[in-house]
């Protein structure tokens, strides 16, 4: 399977916790659209031999762009990629620009899988946040989408708010199950640097929750969730039987896909290259036919740790198997960390794939640290 990423920059706010690269400047809207547009024409090669299966539109907010906007990318991609065998076109969504005239634009563009960030269901938290919606909007958002043709929704909630009390989160946690939506996306906040929420506790103004109760609201969420019929096939991530994100999960199982936009990333199997994070320069770039992207080839080192990162945050994990594939010092390596977790009860071994254990998903970061190779 292969996937193509689009990033869209463009936000009308910035969310306090947000460190992806946007942009509240909506004026360079038509000239980015153009720019994209070429960035297609030029990597139309990039996945020539691969079967396109999944497009995702990210951000920033895609939903900024109007369904003419929309279109005009879409004609680009039919132009230069064979899109016959796509089977997942997702595009990100803000409750407050959802619309059924909205929706339906959509669908008839082909979109068939929306990810809305609610965030929250307390008008409080999202003020926190500086999110645009309320908590009505999102409800609303949610029922005009299936009113309208959407099928395969995923909703987005953030937990570990430094001002969300526990009841609270079990208030979230219930109103998304009975909403209904085939696909939740949890994740726990971090304060990045860049952000607002990083100067805020730099400063004192806001603290870390304490990690007891990081993890009283992560396994409430995955006992919840598992009760309700989801499955955690990753660690953030829980589907209803079947509808697991086929784009993010080409991901996680060291597929090869194409970002397009600036700071979008691209991967084909030996080397990864990323975008100019900056949408001023990333349409200079592509006029002026400069260069837009950097580039590095992964080391030996680079993709067992790839495989160990991504493979253990997923439910199924990875398969033993494939470290044989590297060095004899990589694999002793490997043989000993795998003893010392087992061992530990830390991770388990199942039809030849090893996984973080169930009650251990909190520690999966620090467990993936443990198996990284540093020559």
């Amino acid at each position: 399977m292969a996937g193509i990423y689009i990033h869209v920059p463009f936000c009308y706010t910035r969310c306090s916790y947000c460190d992806f690269y946007k942009t509240t400047d909506q004026q360079f809207k038509d000239e980015y659209i153009k720019a994209l547009c070429k960035e297609i024409d030029l990597k139309a090669s990039f996945l020539l031999k691969n079967n396109i299966q999944t497009l995702y539109f990210g951000g920033g907010t895609p939903s900024t762009l109007s369904i003419s906007e929309l279109a005009t990318i879409f004609k680009a991609f039919e132009n230069y990629f064979n899109l016959n065998d796509l089977c997942e076109l997702t595009l990100e969504v803000n409750p407050d620009d959802v619309s059924a005239a909205y929706i339906q634009g959509l669908v008839d563009l082909g979109v068939n899988r929306l990810s809305m960030g609610v965030q929250s269901f307390f008008d409080a938290h999202l003020r926190q946040m500086n999110r645009r919606h309320n908590s009505t909007q999102a409800k609303d958002a949610i029922q005009i989408a299936k009113d309208n043709g959407i099928d395969n929704m995923s909703i987005d909630l953030i937990y570990g708010l430094p001002y969300m009390s526990f009841e609270e989160w079990k208030t979230n946690v219930r109103l998304a199950i009975e909403s209904k939506v085939q696909h939740i996306s949890a994740y726990h906040l971090t304060f990045e640097k860049g952000t607002l929420y990083y100067d805020y506790l730099k400063k004192g103004k806001l603290q870390e929750v304490p990690e007891e109760a990081s993890v009283e609201q992560f396994t409430y969420l995955v006992d919840e969730l598992e009760k309700a019929g989801y499955n955690n096939y990753e660690i953030s991530n829980f589907a209803l039987p079947g509808l697991e994100s086929k784009h993010n999960s080409s991901y996680w199982s060291g597929q090869k896909y194409l970002g397009l936009g600036p700071s979008a990333h691209s991967f084909d199997g030996q080397n990864r290259s990323w975008n100019v994070r900056d949408v001023r320069k990333y349409i200079q770039d592509l006029n002026l036919g400069h260069s837009i992207a950097e580039e590095e080839v992964l080391t030996e080192e680079d993709r067992y740790n790839e495989l160990i990162m991504l493979g253990l945050r997923t439910n199924k994990g990875f398969s033993v198997e494939l470290i044989s594939q590297f060095s004899s010092v990589i694999t002793r390596f490997f043989e000993k960390e795998l003893e010392r977790q087992l061992r530990q009860n830390n991770v388990r071994i199942s039809e030849g794939y090893c996984s973080v254990r169930h009650d251990k998903k909190m520690i999966t970061d620090r467990i993936i640290s443990d198996f990284f190779y540093v020559g």
